[in-house]
């Protein structure tokens, strides 16, 4: 299920919006709702956010029956002026690429940055990141940290 806050997550600062809450969380055995900040995104965080920048749509990586997040397959063409963007300062790149630069969360740019970095390590991922064009499991250990779990085979 998805939650899409509008204006009623908006205050307003010298005339400039932003977000009341930048992210929740919710513990889906309780339904408690709170306020949450995630220093961990994820495995294949530069992968999902470089396919998210050549326009990828908006998927759902997480199966619950599984329990195993898939990430993949994923293709895209070659981002066009990666070196130029990489060039750029902070500032060009919170002006230009950010649709609310005041609102912009401290690692926006950094983000940004790495994921240029990944689409010009990677301009067409299909063969270098998914051999055999299967998806990237991960499954969370006893630990709860993600762990790369092997695909399955196909059948014959």
């Amino acid at each position: 299920m998805t939650l899409c806050v509008t204006e009623l997550n908006d205050r307003e600062e010298n005339e400039n919006h932003f977000p009341i809450i930048y992210g929740i969380a919710v513990n889906v055995k309780t339904a408690e709702i709170y306020r949450a900040s995630f220093q961990d995104r994820g495995p294949e965080e530069e992968l999902r956010a470089a396919r998210a920048l050549t326009g990828g749509p908006m998927v759902s990586i997480y199966d619950a029956k599984t329990e195993q997040l898939r990430i993949g397959p994923y293709s895209w063409v070659p981002f066009p002026h990666v070196d130029f963007w990489l060039q750029q300062d902070d500032k060009q790149i919170l002006e230009n690429l950010s649709t609310s630069p005041l609102a912009e969360p401290p690692h926006f740019v950094e983000h940004i940055r790495k994921t240029f970095m990944f689409l010009k390590k990677y301009p067409s991922p299909t063969n270098t990141l998914f051999p055999g064009n299967k998806a990237l499991l991960y499954k969370k250990n006893e630990d709860g940290l993600w762990e790369k779990v092997p695909s399955p085979r196909s059948s014959k």
